[in-house]
């Protein structure tokens, strides 16, 4: 990947927003929701017509500012658009603007969810069904440059909601930058939004544009996204929380139902440089963030990941580390990484990286089994958490992989009770060198049946092995691996002393872990060194 043009991306957008919230307001005309439209912020009024007649004036003229003073407010219509109840309603959008400013003040906007999706209609070929009845999407941003929209919370009341079996999810979004044939919106910026409980996704980018950021937003409870990213270019995501999507009540979910997804459904190409930083994404019923095939040039740095069980679900609830040219950095994961899946195939040499993460893992951490998928997976800290439910850790077959400079650490639960119980795969590797093969503790069984090792680690058929490091014990001197190397009690009792060990309970991004990650790094750099 080219390593410049996120952190460019990045910094230039953080300078837009800046300049944007001194700016706009200074240059616009300003609207006040309740004083020029008539809302009225009682959470029982109908405010739709209110934020209609708001987005049709603003629109007109091409921008300006629009305060909804603090309150809370009531859309009350929902969108039934075929059928004998068919409606006018729709979504509310923001047209053709330029310098649009949309300031929330803390205030609170429920829509109506409060309804039935029944089975409407079908398409030939597809078992599921639609529905007409949606929920209105309160701001949508269509072919709109220089906008700004802060400061709210969104409530889609799916929670409320009925729903026939096998009807799929329909336009209900708390937020969309949704560009059509001909549109192309630019530098759009969603600050301090939190939407939750919608029937769709809380968040929706679908430009043909460039530059949009989501800084300081959280989207929880909605039923099948908390992001969906599936067309634009230079998007940040930063400092922002992804939780519990489809986890709605009775409503149920779609899938994917991820936190975040990185899905381009549209052309080559049209999902590329894309930043999720400092993000949080927790218990959320798919992938806590997934990126596809087609989307490129993704980069997920310093982001806390955990699954819906603390750690312990399968590699379709952790990371689904598809996309190409693309890396996973920095983070602290409490789940699997899964790197490849049987139906997408890829051949060529867009590596993914995935490097200097520290992952718990009560399954198999990392896996890779597409035997043809470059990735270099390097300096992360691989931690077995207690009482792992699998039998391999890590799981890596692929003749495009580089596993180097990692650090696995086995947790003694996996060994008290006999014979192996794991064995970590590093097979058909490109390259596998500088690797530590680590227990959590020192207090290995004194009794094994002979042959046995606690512990297996299987290089069957790599190109270039060297230095694969184990603690001293009669076992691992017979496991037959010539580029074997040991560490001393004393070096292992060192690295594995460290509170990184034993930090099982994290609930958010904690920097200091990083810290303590760089350190013992650097010390087994140290032991590797002394080795040569």
């Amino acid at each position: 990947m080219k390593k410049n043009i996120p952190v460019k991306a990045f910094l230039f957008i953080l300078a837009l927003v800046a300049i944007s919230e001194q700016t706009l307001s200074q240059r616009k005309k300003k609207y006040n929701l309740v004083t020029d439209f008539g809302a009225r912020a009682d959470d029982k009024t109908d405010c739709y017509p209110a934020f209609v007649r708001a987005a049709a004036v603003l629109s007109k003229a091409g921008g300006g500012v629009l305060v909804i003073p603090k309150g809370r407010y009531y859309i009350a219509s929902y969108k039934i658009h075929g059928g004998d109840a068919k409606n006018t309603i729709d979504d509310i959008v923001f047209r053709n603007c330029t310098d649009l400013e949309i300031i929330g003040n803390n205030s609170i906007i429920r829509v109506n969810g409060n309804f039935s999706r029944k089975s409407g209609y079908s398409v030939q070929g597809l078992s599921y069904k639609y529905s007409f009845n949606n929920t209105v999407c309160p701001f949508v941003f269509s072919n709109c440059r220089n906008t700004v929209l802060k400061n709210i919370i969104l409530y889609g009341e799916v929670d409320k909601m009925r729903n026939d079996d096998k009807v799929v999810e329909g336009m209900s979004y708390g937020v969309c930058i949704y560009d059509n044939a001909g549109d192309t919106s630019n530098n759009i910026t969603l600050q301090n939004i939190t939407a939750h409980h919608f029937a769709a996704d809380g968040f929706l980018i679908r430009s043909n544009g460039k530059k949009h950021t989501v800084i300081n937003c959280k989207a929880y409870n909605n039923a099948r996204q908390g992001l969906s990213i599936v067309k634009g270019k230079e998007i940040l995501v930063y400092r922002s929380d992804f939780d519990s999507t489809g986890k709605t009540g009775n409503y149920g979910f779609h899938w994917p139902a991820a936190g975040i997804d990185i899905e381009n459904e549209f052309n080559p190409g049209d999902v590329d440089n894309v930043v999720i930083r400092r993000c949080q994404l927790r218990n959320n019923r798919g992938f806590q963030i997934v990126t596809t095939l087609a989307s490129h040039n993704v980069l997920i740095d310093s982001c806390f990941i955990k699954d819906q069980d603390n750690g312990y679900e399968g590699g379709l609830n952790g990371v689904g580390m598809y996309s190409l040219n693309s890396t996973l950095s920095n983070c602290i994961i409490f789940g699997s990484i899964q790197v490849d899946i049987a139906d997408q195939g890829y051949r060529g040499e867009k590596i993914q990286s995935i490097r200097n993460n520290i992952i718990y893992s009560g399954q198999r951490a990392i896996i890779s089994s597409d035997f043809n998928r470059p990735v270099n997976i390097m300096g992360n800290i691989i931690v077995m958490l207690p009482n792992p439910v699998e039998t391999y850790f890590p799981y890596i077959q692929n003749v495009n992989c580089r596993f180097n400079d990692n650090i696995v650490v086995l947790h003694p639960d996996r060994i008290k009770n006999g014979p192996p119980k794991v064995t970590s795969l590093v097979q058909y590797v490109k390259e596998g060198v500088n690797n530590f093969w680590l227990l959590n503790k020192n207090d290995l069984p004194k009794v094994w049946l002979k042959g046995y090792h606690y512990y297996y680690a299987a290089f069957t058929d790599t190109k270039l092995l060297g230095n694969q490091f184990f603690p001293v014990n009669e076992f691992t001197q017979e496991m037959k691996i010539p580029e074997k190397r040991f560490v001393t009690d004393m070096q292992q009792d060192k690295i594995v002393s460290n509170p990184l060990f034993s930090s099982f309970r994290q609930t958010y991004f904690d920097a200091r872990l990083l810290g303590q990650a760089d350190l013992i790094r650097k010390y087994t750099a140290g032991i590797v060194a002394a080795a040569k």
